[in-house]
């Protein structure tokens, strides 16, 4: 059957299908991998490495290889960790950082750990993200803080710089990424700390804006930042600093956004339908779910339940 003909919920049940077998399938894989590490299989099939061979003869991008073997070495000494994988409370990524981590405090304070440590800590790990993953370890393993500021100048003239913030000044610079991010969409940042310095040379030399935005960072052609301009500036400054956050909510889960990102504001009911700009009917959306909203209610969207 075409998928595109599957409705909402049948394509909803079919993917979380594909999602709990995928993730049987990796840890059925990550088993095969330590079995074949614990034989040495890959030195019979004259691989120098368990990492070479995975690459050369299965053809696994180097970054995939290395996260596998990490995974699976990890798993020969905690076995139920795979049921964990299965039920998707780990990843390899998360697995990976584990194994790092534990080879970093092995080498740092000359010591062995043991399965139950380990198994503690893929505990504490469990349905976290990639950032609260290396918290946890960091904290947890009293991994060494490394600061430094380090610039490596290439042959074309760009420049990589090492640099450590603080949990302070990390916590600023998301801050004003969120808040320029109808300018800068990407979220690299090198774009973002690229267009305060512009806008630090514009205020200082008092270069008209105009000039900078077409020199550097015009806003893209899809951008809906100025909706309603009929919405009185003091009106649309207080929802959005009452909002702070995308409110969109999935009338299924009740599961609210929370996008901190391209905020835009909403007419609860529509304009054309005889909503008006009182406060009542007005929220904040991300780009992505004012569109979305727009797209269900004009029918545009091909919305199959």
């Amino acid at each position: 059957m075409d998928i595109k003909l599957f409705s909402n919920s049948e394509l909803m049940t079919r993917f979380g299908k594909l999602v709990q077998t995928e993730r049987k399938i990796t840890h059925l894989v990550l088993e095969c991998i330590a079995e074949i590490d614990t034989r040495k299989i890959y030195l019979e099939r004259a691989y120098p490495s368990l990492y070479e061979f995975l690459v050369n003869e299965f053809g696994y991008s180097p970054s995939s290889a290395v996260r596998r073997i990490e995974s699976a070495r990890l798993l020969r000494d905690v076995p139920e960790m795979s049921q964990k994988i299965e039920a998707g409370a780990l990843n390899l990524s998360q697995l990976s950082k584990v194994q790092q981590a534990i080879r970093t405090v092995q080498k740092t304070e000359d010591r062995k750990m043991d399965a139950a440590e380990k198994r503690d800590l893929l505990k504490k790990i469990e349905y976290t993200t990639q950032n609260q993953t290396e918290l946890i370890l960091a904290q947890e393993l009293s991994l060494p803080i490394f600061s430094e500021e380090r610039e490596k100048i290439h042959r074309n003239e760009s420049v990589t710089l090492t640099i450590t913030f603080t949990k302070e000044q990390m916590a600023l610079l998301e801050q004003v990424q969120d808040m320029i991010a109808h300018s800068v969409p990407d979220k690299k940042w090198s774009a973002v700390l690229s267009y305060l310095a512009q806008k630090e040379v514009e205020r200082r030399t008092q270069t008209k804006r105009k000039e900078v935005q077409k020199s550097f960072c015009s806003p893209p052609k899809e951008d809906r930042s100025y909706i309603r301009k009929t919405i009185r500036p003091n009106l649309r400054k207080s929802i959005l600093g009452q909002g702070k956050c995308c409110e969109y909510q999935d009338p299924l889960t009740k599961k609210i956004c929370g996008s901190t990102r391209f905020l835009q504001i909403d007419h609860i009911q529509p304009v054309w339908a005889g909503g008006d700009n009182s406060p009542q009917n007005l929220k904040v959306l991300c780009q992505q779910h004012n569109s979305f909203k727009y797209a269900k209610e004009s029918g545009l969207h091909p919305l199959r339940v």
